[in-house]
């Protein structure tokens, strides 16, 4: 072989190396982007999805029906209002509640306050 066609060859191969690694590496990122992207469409998917599940903020689970507190002794329907107005609600924020506090809201005296509140600590158990 001559020289001139051994430097033809040697370029050929070249050449033909270098299209191969063009054409190789132009699959390898288009494959890669088709992946991307079909990951971001199913991300898209998924978030869309999960956007459906969610209740909106001001959707708020109905909060426990308030106890009745003239089950507690000494408690009758004027003071169950009043309790009710200092946002006492439930028999174990009555029970919570300190005696002068009480005799306040329902305007009695200590002493009685210390009477219904042993009954409520007794129930809230």
């Amino acid at each position: 072989m001559s020289k001139k066609h051994s430097s033809n060859f040697t370029v050929g191969i070249l050449l033909g190396v270098l299209v191969g690694l063009i054409i190789w590496y132009w699959q390898k990122s288009t494959s890669a982007e088709d992946g991307a992207l079909d990951l971001l469409d199913r991300l898209a998917a998924a978030e869309a999805r999960l956007r459906g599940m969610k209740r909106p903020v001001t959707e708020r689970p109905s909060p426990l029906p308030p106890d009745d507190l003239e089950t507690v002794k000494g408690i009758g329907p004027v003071f169950a209002r009043r309790l009710a107005a200092s946002g006492i609600h439930r028999i174990v924020q009555l029970a919570a509640t300190g005696e002068e506090q009480l005799a306040d809201i329902l305007q009695i005296r200590p002493g009685r306050a210390a009477s219904i509140l042993a009954e409520a600590r007794q129930m809230g158990r």
